[in-house]
């Protein structure tokens, strides 16, 4: 995945979050986002995703720009790209199998029964097959949030982002969902990924960003960022977050 930033700013009100930030990456297949809470990761991610609209700059990937002007092609390009959020986003009315089905058949244009066949493949793939029939309120939250994964990965998107997945989960479900995401991984599939899980980040990254203070503070592999020469601020970041692991 060629990922490249031009000039990329975006504010909210009086608040710059991302001022003018560059990047260009040739090649990267895992691609991590850390950093201090409100430091702009998500803003970063729901940009690429298309979620949010920059106020100035340029985003390319794989060589196309990110067109935010056309509602069409936006939403063209959302549809070959996947997207977890912290908090699942799973409809609640409807069944694990449902909430992965029903995208496939009103966003892709999927058979119903192609559909259903796709979704019991990866519930039955990620141990989540006698779940199938529940509604969210009847799961534990790793369970939402593997569900969630199960529904971005059955389009095949060209690339899976992910925003703080384990952020609402006790620990015992943040281990089922990295696994499963480093599962994913070391299959072939292309990630962007905000997490403030260090230890997941180091192990999982190819590439990683950290961002703060409106721009990319430092960049590199995980070898360089948490054992290399550091920024004064990167290092104060690591030293408090793994002062207890």
């Amino acid at each position: 995945m060629k990922l490249e930033l031009k000039g990329l700013t975006k504010s909210y009100g009086p608040l710059t979050v991302l001022d003018r930030v560059s990047l260009s990456l040739e090649e990267v297949h895992s691609l991590v986002f850390i950093g201090p809470s409100g430091g702009g990761k998500t803003t970063l991610l729901r940009l690429i995703a298309g979620l949010e609209t920059p106020d100035a700059g340029e985003i390319v990937i794989n060589g196309h720009p990110v067109e935010y002007g056309s509602e069409e092609t936006l939403r063209e390009y959302r549809k070959r790209i996947g997207m977890v959020f912290q908090a699942y986003n799973l409809f609640p009315h409807l069944t694990a199998l449902d909430n992965i089905t029903l995208p496939l058949v009103r966003v892709h244009g999927y058979p119903a029964e192609r559909a259903r066949e796709e979704a019991l493949v990866l519930l039955e793939r990620f141990q989540l097959a006698d779940q199938a029939l529940k509604k969210p309120a009847q799961l534990s939250g790793g369970q939402k949030q593997r569900i969630a994964i199960c529904r971005a990965v059955a389009i095949r998107p060209e690339f899976l982002l992910l925003d703080e997945p384990t952020s609402a989960l006790d620990p015992e479900y943040t281990s089922e969902v990295l696994d499963l995401i480093g599962e994913l991984r070391d299959e072939g599939m292309r990630l962007i990924l905000v997490t403030h899980e260090m230890g997941f980040a180091r192990q999982a990254a190819d590439y990683l960003l950290f961002i703060g203070d409106g721009g990319l503070i430092a960049r590199g592999i995980p070898e360089d960022i948490f054992s290399g020469s550091r920024d004064d601020r990167v290092s104060r970041f690591l030293d408090r977050v793994l002062k207890y692991n």
